[in-house]
């Protein structure tokens, strides 16, 4: 993470936006980078003042839209902050909310961008049209904020891919700037997984790899691992086998981890970033909150 931009913090004035703020402010205070919190008056409050009651309907009456949003951002992050509050730069526009988050983030720099995660619907996490499109349209790194009281624990996952780099340099300088106990997770797929099914259409056969080949991966994968660990300062690392999805989340839960880092997978084209299947389920379903880690796009 770039350590001369700023944290962008997003907030809808929602209680979900509360743990984007808390953790937007640590970030920025352990990197010692400025604090931007965020707020976007879409345009359909201006033009349709008979919306459905929302938190925002109470700007329609103030005689001033921008100002009346100001004001409550404000007191939001005085809330949430409190003392430290201050050290935060409050800015509102109007516009396309995850249009104006990402603009304002690329005008400044932004190292990160902080946005709330939604509550549990049921037995499903949600998260928010907004939240969703700036994750994936950002051109930094984005940190989907979920409550959760501070347990100094991390888990960061690695493919060895060129997309998890800097998931790994993220995680290093939290590490190196807080001491946070992080964890590096590296998950195998089972061999049958293997199966290149495309094939088998056309009658061929597969032979799964051989015994001594899957150790030779695995000692390979445990080498690296405790490389990449020494290298960063990461306090513990492993190495699992199973869905990479669905074991990184059941580790965040047995190591009651505060935050997954994730990395993605990159751009497609020249606007749309790739998350990959992965990062994306982990960002749905884990109760903590979700770093995906970018490098920031050219100047």
């Amino acid at each position: 993470m770039d350590p001369v931009g700023p944290v962008v913090v997003a907030t809808d004035l929602s209680d979900a936006s509360r743990p984007a703020i808390e953790r937007g402010g640590d970030h920025a205070a352990a990197l010692g980078v400025p604090l931007i919190v965020c707020h976007v008056v879409p345009d359909v409050f201006r033009q349709h003042p008979l919306m459905p009651t929302s938190a925002e309907n109470d700007l329609l009456f103030g005689p001033d839209l921008i100002a009346r949003a100001a004001e409550l951002v404000t007191n939001q992050v005085t809330d949430v902050l409190g003392a430290s509050a201050g050290d935060a730069r409050v800015t509102v526009e109007s516009g396309a909310p995850d249009e104006e988050i990402v603009r304002i983030a690329e005008a400044n720099r932004a190292s990160l961008i902080a946005v709330g995660g939604k509550p549990r619907e049921g037995a499903q996490i949600v998260l928010g049209h907004v939240a969703e499109r700036v994750v994936r349209y950002a051109h930094t790194s984005v940190l989907v904020a979920r409550d959760g009281g501070p347990t100094k624990k991390i888990l960061v996952a690695t493919d060895f891919s060129e997309g998890a780099l800097p998931a790994l340099r993220i995680a290093g300088a939290i590490a190196r700037s807080s001491g946070i106990h992080v964890t590096l997770l590296h998950v195998m797929k089972p061999p049958s997984s293997m199966l290149p099914s495309a094939l088998m259409p056309l009658g061929n056969t597969w032979t799964p790899p051989a015994a001594a080949a899957v150790e030779q991966l695995e000692a390979l994968g445990l080498s690296t691992l405790e490389s990449l660990a020494k290298e960063h300062g990461f306090a513990s690392f492993e190495q699992r086998e199973g869905d990479p999805a669905d074991v990184i989340l059941e580790r965040a839960k047995e190591l009651e981890v505060e935050m997954i880092i994730t990395g993605s997978r990159g751009r497609r084209g020249l606007v749309r970033l790739v998350l990959g299947s992965v990062a994306e389920k982990v960002i749905r379903n884990s109760l903590a909150s979700v770093l995906v880690a970018r490098e920031p796009a050219p100047s």
